[in-house]
């Protein structure tokens, strides 16, 4: 059998399934990645002759492709959120930012290097990979539209959709602490000097700055166009066009370019940030988040496949109990601690708290890092990240949606 057209065939059964999976399990209010997860499992069982892990990951493939996903999944967000929220309101997703993360990853390392006796890289390492709420499989519970500075979204939504907007970005710099702690004995003076200037303050301060001038341009452009030649603007293309310039020039200028392509997204309609914006229909939005979810369908039916391939196979009873209890306490109590002098009340600041999806921007961190870097233990270290994922799609795929209907009502 042709292996060319069994790709187009799923290819074919894959958009056909990110069209119509929301609606049909609407009703049953738990994620659409739960039976694309199926799906997968189900096709590797077949042994549909598809690019499948033996058992782990092929680096160079997966970190494309993930990275792919994250960049489109935060233009997604900034367009979302744009520059409708004052600074007040920004304060508590920094708070997740400042507080919640930097608790966490040191749960994470402390646990990683003293219990599960991995080194100080691994377990910096697992640290940085595992801190992000991911953008992309939280994607179903963050905000839904386009807000306006009259009608916004301040709650549950808006606070995970900035959380994971700036996380991916701000974890990066762990994940270069880590390279560059692999390739030494020890973090000497120079090297911490050499992280804190290029790979903290430069690569961060020039991929926001880069993201904040080429939104600023685009509406600036926009802005001194007629009505009539705005609407002959084929504006499907505009935000996957967006996407690609700001994280290819932030990452030709060695910036960070997650951070580039979410603070595009922010400045894309600084003209528009008014109280007429419209929030209905809006082509640029709509091509993008369509792109967002037909990657995001593919690559659960790839991951589905790769659980049933072993990517889990190297994992103990030790770093199941740690997987769990990422997922279940850690990230739920050290997110709650730091929204707890905020206006929020106590039912939001629980599930804020508690939906920490991790997912595809893990995977890419892993695949990045252990492409540039020196580590052992590489098996382990897919299956603990593969774990966590899968624990976080199965306990929030079926959970979040009901959680987000309770507050609706």
């Amino acid at each position: 059998m042709n292996r060319y057209y069994i790709v187009l065939l799923i290819l074919g059964i894959t958009s056909l399934l990110a069209s119509f999976l929301p609606i049909l399990i609407k009703k049953f209010k738990f994620s659409f990645t739960i039976p694309l997860l199926i799906f997968g499992a189900f096709l590797y069982y077949i042994n549909m002759p598809l690019p499948w892990p033996n058992p782990v990951w092929e680096i160079d493939l997966t970190l494309r492709f993930s990275e792919l996903v994250v960049i489109i999944s935060l233009m997604v967000a900034g367009l979302k959120i744009g520059l409708n929220y004052s600074w007040k309101e920004w304060q508590n997703p920094i708070r997740l930012l400042s507080i919640t993360m930097p608790l966490f990853m040191g749960v994470v390392f402390l646990i990683s290097h003293y219990l599960l006796n991995f080194n100080g890289p691994i377990s910096l390492l697992l640290a940085a990979v595992l801190a992000p709420t991911d953008p992309a499989l939280a994607s179903e519970i963050q905000l839904n539209k386009k807000q306006s500075v009259e009608s916004k979204n301040v709650g549950i939504q808006y606070n995970l959709t900035a959380e994971a907007g700036l996380n991916d970005g701000l974890a990066f710099p762990f994940v270069f602490l880590a390279i560059l702690w692999s390739k030494q004995n020890a973090l000497g003076v120079e090297e911490w000097k050499e992280w804190l200037s290029y790979y903290v303050l430069y690569k961060v301060a020039i991929g926001t700055l880069i993201g904040a001038v080429i939104g600023f341009c685009y509406s600036y452009f926009t802005k001194k166009l007629s009505n009539n030649y705005e609407r002959k603007i084929h504006q499907a293309f505009v935000a996957l066009s967006l996407t690609f310039i700001s994280y290819g020039l932030a990452e030709m200028l060695n910036s960070y370019g997650f951070l580039s392509v979410f603070f595009t997204g922010l400045f894309a309609n600084y003209h528009k940030h008014t109280k007429d914006i419209k929030t209905e229909s809006d082509p640029n939005l709509d091509f993008i988040t369509n792109t967002e979810k037909f990657l995001i369908t593919f690559w659960m039916i790839f991951f589905g496949g790769s659980v049933m391939a072993g990517i889990l196979n190297f994992i103990t009873l030790p770093t199941f109990i740690f997987a769990c209890f990422l997922v279940l306490i850690a990230r739920p109590l050290l997110g709650y601690i730091s929204l707890k002098r905020t206006g929020l009340d106590k039912g939001k600041r629980l599930a804020i708290s508690f939906l920490g999806i991790r997912g595809i921007g893990s995977v890419f961190y892993l695949t990045y890092a252990i492409k540039h870097g020196q580590f052992n233990d590489l098996n382990h270290i897919f299956s603990i990240v593969a774990l966590v994922i899968l624990i976080s799609i199965l306990i929030h795929g079926f959970s979040a949606k009901r959680i987000m209907k309770t507050f609706e009502k």
